[in-house]
């Protein structure tokens, strides 16, 4: 048997045809798994691929967009801010104006008040100068009627009297 196997070709030995059955089923079920499992495992690998990359993409548009958003919220936080400053600014220079207004309306009416009371004791003093100097004329005229005892009439004696108290008062 020795000799046999020694001029068989390897190939169709036990060994070689257990070897070339392998490669021929290795290599057949190769092209089947190629044809039926490969195409579809990479189909689905790629479209797997295809929607990772599809939602880092969304992910990504929707961060700039929120980016985009909250600089947008930040510019009308501070404009509003701006606003709101300007508005108490503005408050806070009306409420100046008013108390200004309302202390130079005080002081106004002081001085007016002040005014009408000097304008008030003024007249009432002359009123007063005027009731007393009366009196004094007709106690005068009085007593010097009756010192006199109908010598000079009651008209001469005011007449008299007054120009006495223009002196007085001139001098």
């Amino acid at each position: 048997m020795m000799l046999a196997e020694g001029l068989l070709p390897e190939f169709l030995t036990p060994e070689g045809q257990v070897l070339l059955w392998s490669f021929v089923v290795f290599f057949g079920l190769l092209a089947v798994l190629w044809k039926f499992a490969w195409g579809p495992i990479m189909h689905a690998l790629e479209e797997r691929e295809h929607n990772i990359q599809k939602k880092i993409d969304d992910a990504e548009a929707k961060n700039r967009e929120a980016l985009a958003k909250m600089a947008d919220y930040e510019k009308r936080i501070n404009a509003a801010k701006d606003e709101a400053a300007k508005i108490v600014a503005e408050g806070k220079r009306d409420v100046e104006l008013v108390k200004a207004d309302i202390l130079k309306e005080a002081n106004a009416e002081a001085a007016k008040s002040l005014e009408r009371a000097k304008r008030e004791i003024q007249l009432a003093e002359q009123a007063a100068v005027e009731e007393i100097r009366n009196k004094v004329i007709d106690l005068t005229a009085d007593i010097s009627q009756r010192v006199i005892e109908r010598e000079i009439k009651t008209e001469d004696h005011k007449r008299f009297i007054e120009e006495a108290i223009q002196r007085i008062e001139k001098n």
